[in-house]
This record gives C-alpha cells, sequence and structure tokens, in this order.
C-alpha cells in the first residue's frame, strides 16, 4: 500500500501589486483583501496547513511591512518565514528564486490570489498523480467561471504537460496556480534569467523542454482567480456556497 507523502513546505508568492482589483481593495495590498471573511493570504495557509505543511515561506515585496505586521496577528501551527523580494515590480519568477534561500526539499508553491472551495493541495502528493521524478501542477480540465482568455492554459501530451502559457491554443485545461516543486525549479529559473528577468510560466517552460513537468488534474472542487472586482464577487459567492454545503454536510 503506497502511502501518501507528506510536502514539508510552502512557498506562497504574495509580492506583486493587484492593481485590477483596487475597486475592491482600496489601499490594501491584494493578499490582505478579505474574501468571505478571511485575507486571501490566510485561505491559503490554510490550504498548506490542511495539507499537513510545517513552514510557509512568504515572499513580500509591494507593501512588506504590511503583510508581514499582519502575519505576525495570524494564528496558525505553521512556521511562516517571509522573504522579502526587493525586485518584486519584476515578473513573478525572480519572487520564486528569492524563497530559495529557505528551500530544503520539495515544495508547494501557490498564488496568494488563487482561491479553491476545499482544501486541494494532497491532490499533488499521491503517489499516481503524475509520473515519477516529475514536478507537477495542478490543472483544471473543465473549468468553470473561470476567464480563460485571461488564464494561464496547458496543453498535455503523454502524461507530460508538453505547452504552457496564456498564449496556448488548443488548450487542454488551464493551471490553476498550485504546484508541486523541487529544488531543480531554481536552476531553470536562472537558466531563463540568463537572458530576461523570469516568469514562473518561462520557469515551467524549461522544465517542459527536459520532460520534468507533469499534470495532475483537479477533481471535484471549484476555484477562482481572483484579479479584478468581478472576480472577488464570483470568489465571494463560490465561497459562501461552500460553506452552506459544509453545514449542510455536519447537519
Amino acid at each position: 500500500m503506497h502511502q501518501t507523502p507528506v510536502t514539508r513546505q510552502t512557498v506562497i508568492l504574495a509580492a506583486g501589486f493587484g492593481s485590477r482589483l483596487s475597486a475592491t481593495r482600496g489601499e490594501l495590498p491584494k493578499p490582505l483583501v478579505s474574501v468571505a471573511g478571511k485575507p486571501l493570504l490566510e485561505h491559503a495557509l490554510a490550504q498548506a496547513e490542511a495539507a499537513g505543511v510545517e513552514e510557509a515561506v512568504i515572499v513580500t515585496g509591494n507593501s512588506a511591512a504590511l503583510i508581514e505586521s499582519h502575519l505576525a496577528t495570524i494564528d496558525t501551527p505553521l512556521k511562516l518565514t517571509p522573504v522579502y523580494n526587493p525586485r518584486f515590480h519584476e515578473p513573478n519568477g525572480v519572487s520564486l528564486l528569492a524563497a530559495e534561500v529557505a528551500i530544503t526539499g520539495p515544495f508547494y508553491l501557490q498564488m496568494a490570489d488563487h482561491l479553491f472551495a476545499q482544501p486541494v493541495l494532497t491532490q499533488l502528493d499521491a503517489p499516481e498523480a503524475a509520473a515519477a521524478g516529475c514536478m507537477r501542477l495542478l490543472v483544471d480540465f473543465h473549468p468553470v467561471g473561470i476567464d480563460e482568455d485571461d488564464a494561464t492554459k496547458v496543453r498535455v501530451a503523454g502524461g507530460r504537460i508538453s505547452h504552457i502559457g496564456k498564449d496556448v491554443v488548443p488548450y487542454d485545461a488551464v493551471d490553476t496556480g498550485y504546484f508541486r516543486l523541487d529544488p531543480r525549479v531554481f536552476d531553470a529559473l536562472r537558466d531563463v534569467a540568463r537572458r530576461e528577468p523570469p516568469s514562473v510560466t518561462l520557469g515551467m517552460r524549461r522544465l517542459i523542454e527536459q520532460g520534468l513537468f507533469a499534470p495532475v488534474a483537479l477533481t471535484g472542487v471549484r476555484w477562482m482567480d481572483v484579479d479584478t472586482p468581478e472576480d472577488y464577487a464570483k470568489a465571494e459567492l463560490l465561497l459562501a456556497a461552500a460553506r452552506r454545503r459544509a453545514v449542510v454536510a455536519v447537519g
């Protein structure tokens, strides 16, 4: 019988501006915008806690002092390790590279503004989830309520991701923003950085070239990428519906 491994660390990217959400956040940095009564960053931390993670490495940048002050108020069993990225105005792969100093082995990567109606991270850990030796991306083959034009899309062939990007057409699934990676990803990002500031997507393309990037199908869970006021409204409805279902199940 296979035992599902526990991934001990997660990296949460919370360094960007989130300017498209400004109509709902006012002066708050995006990771601290509340959806269903809880800041986006705390929703991400709850996902990590539910997966048995021990340490969350939170990469800050814009409004770093405010985010770090908020981290100090959170009641969680997780060890919270903020890492400041002074180049937060550059693509998000730079923020992921900034986390390398704290990483000791396999880890999850979470986008702070991606919300899920239920815990999902352990779907990335199942032994049958993907080919051995591959880093993994949780993908949605049947997205509902997602702005697919703006989403990062993936094409799949032979059990591996063969293409990734917003401009991938045709595509098989949508990138949910949740990954299971290991330190090899930092070499991939450094390789990109020799030519241009790296995004996470460009780093994943290096893994694709090496046959090291596999999809894991998200099963049975709705989710949102909270980028705009319209996304925010949909996310409120999504989590309200999830709470109602939980109450019914308990009752």
